[in-house]
């Protein structure tokens, strides 16, 4: 079996990123179906990669096989002031799943001991609810059949 290996995300990734993630875009699902809208999602992967809360998985090759995208919630709070997690988009190629990558990339994450709130839409088909629930995240609601989860330092599971 391959070695995996994890690092915090760079800006250098963005590419990488953005190609594995429209790979995955029918799974979540992610709607990149005109050039703007895959001009957008571009844009969203390099402001999260650059965040320094983003971590990349890579095969033993260097080659990406998954990522996870967090960065600070800005929107309402000023500088130093309540700082949030928002964890927006977690992929992982179909070849390397069930062998704990992502709840490895969600472990490390959490270690920066900062609320992390996450939203997993009804149409994602992914197992991405369970690895959340796993890693101690906390469902806190269901607006239109959107599910909104929150992780808080000191809980179970990181």
């Amino acid at each position: 079996m391959a070695e995996v290996s994890y690092r915090p995300a760079e800006l250098s990734d963005a590419a990488d990123i953005h190609a594995l993630l429209l790979t995955l875009a029918p799974d979540m699902p992610l709607l990149v179906d005109t050039l703007e809208t895959e001009e957008a999602a571009y844009v969203l992967v390099r402001s999260f990669a650059r965040s320094g809360e983003s971590w990349v998985a890579l095969d033993d090759a260097g080659t990406m096989i998954g990522f996870v995208l967090a960065g600070p919630v800005e929107r309402g709070r000023h500088y130093a002031e309540g700082e949030v997690l928002e964890l927006r988009y977690a992929g992982l190629a179909a070849e390397y799943r069930g062998r704990g990558i992502v709840s490895e990339m969600l472990r490390r994450v959490c270690t920066r001991l900062l609320p992390i709130v996450t939203r997993v839409g009804a149409a994602n088909v992914s197992p991405i609810g369970r690895r959340l629930e796993a890693a101690g995240f906390r469902q806190t609601g269901s607006a239109g059949g959107e599910r909104q989860y929150r992780w808080d330092p000191g809980t179970t599971n990181t």
